[in-house]
């Protein structure tokens, strides 16, 4: 049987949820049925010494990836230059199915597939947005022209691919409500994590000195993320036994720690960075914290879970609350409520035996994403004729 070829589009490897979803799908995907390559715009990322580099490629016109580097991140003149270097990179692999993550590939790559007539004949497009977009174009874009522009582009650029895959309902929803993204198109199949690789990693040393008892947060240092309602819950549980430990790196770390020191917690609030292995950390925690504001999945929540350490997530849009059934998988709070967050950590805290009750429905709930699964529902929507009805397991 003559395997497809697979070509799954990135701006980089960053250390992001869809970084690790196509690094878990090349590994995990099965390689009678498919030959998977990674297309990256950049050849840079926390993640990118982990890929050997036979599996991963990138445009060969070099003076374009040059000059598309010295553009600022989110300008027009960059989005045009990564439309050759695209359609360089599809002609090159010829792919019979491409996977877009995240907008800064599925708009120019939209614009390049007018560029490929050849391509679009016998090419099977699947553009996969993961994260909560109108969220991301309120805070890339304060003017409201600009948010109406990029609206349409992504209207337009969405809906010109074969399917648009979402890891859950409410990312889908989204993109109905207000990206007018025909729901035929849309497909709901959960992210893919490799537990079996969490639960092993979790058990090794930390690489980092811990504190005695302490709840833990993951995530970049930024708004999204709620860390400052984190740290004003954290200090008014009014624990002085307890730290709080955030992994991650990002503009808001000066500020955080600012505002520890004003809430009093100061010298109780650690923030490490970002750690190639953060599972030894989780997994010692007298719980995992998730306090987004919102988010477009919310992989850590099923790796904490994975990981053994109680979870107590808001109900931010979106993900997070698809994922823990509260009360049976965690403690699910009202978002942008740090009063709600500080009760939700506390119940946790004082409630022993729902805790462990909890813990174990919670790794029964993390296998519901494994890999080797989801892998297989991914697999359905590459080879399909048209969208497939939404996955159950998001």
């Amino acid at each position: 049987m003559t395997r497809k070829r697979v070509l799954l589009l990135l701006p980089d490897l960053a250390g992001g949820g869809a970084e690790r979803t196509t690094l878990n799908l090349q590994r995990y995907l099965d390689s009678a049925r498919y030959e998977v390559m990674i297309g990256l715009l950049e050849a840079r990322g926390d993640y990118l010494p982990s890929v050997a580099p036979e599996l991963w490629t990138v445009p060969q016109n070099r003076t374009l990836r040059a000059l598309a580097r010295l553009c600022p991140p989110d300008s027009m003149l960059r989005g045009m230059l990564q439309v050759p270097l695209l359609a360089s990179l599809l002609r090159t692999y010829r792919p019979d199915i491409v996977m877009s993550s995240m907008a800064d590939v599925t708009l120019p790559l939209s614009f390049a597939w007018h560029f490929l007539p050849g391509l679009r004949r016998r090419t099977r497009w699947i553009a996969r947005e993961g994260n909560h977009t109108e969220a991301v174009l309120v805070e890339a874009y304060p003017s409201a022209f600009w948010r109406r522009a990029m609206a349409r582009l992504i209207s337009r650029g969405y809906g010109a691919a074969d399917v648009v895959l979402t890891p859950c309902r409410g990312v889908a929803d989204g993109l109905v409500t207000h990206f007018a993204i025909p729901r035929a198109k849309l497909t709901v199949v959960g992210n893919p994590l490799d537990l079996t690789s969490i639960e092993s990693a979790a058990l090794e040393t930390p690489a980092i000195p811990l504190p005695g008892s302490y709840i833990v947060a993951v995530g970049r240092l930024q708004p999204q993320k709620g860390f400052d309602l984190l740290i004003r819950a954290f200090a008014a549980l009014n624990r002085p036994d307890l730290s709080l430990v955030i992994l991650g790196e990002g503009p808001e770390r000066n500020a955080l720690a600012t505002l520890a020191q004003e809430f009093g917690v100061g010298a109780r609030l650690h923030l490490p960075g970002f750690l190639t292995n953060p599972w030894p950390v989780v997994a010692r925690a007298e719980l995992f914290c998730l306090s987004s504001r919102w988010e477009g999945f919310g992989h850590v929540v099923i790796e904490a879970m994975a990981c053994g350490a109680p979870v107590v997530v808001t109900s931010c849009p979106h993900g997070p609350a698809e994922i823990v059934r509260d009360g049976v998988d965690g403690i699910v709070v009202r978002s942008d409520d740090w009063e709600a967050l500080r009760d939700g950590i506390a119940s946790t805290l004082e409630d022993k035996d729902g805790r462990r009750n909890r813990v174990i429905n919670a790794r029964l709930r993390a296998h519901t994403f494994a890999a080797p699964l989801i892998a297989e529902q991914y697999g359905a929507v590459f080879d399909g004729p048209s969208a497939l009805p939404q996955s159950t397991s998001s």
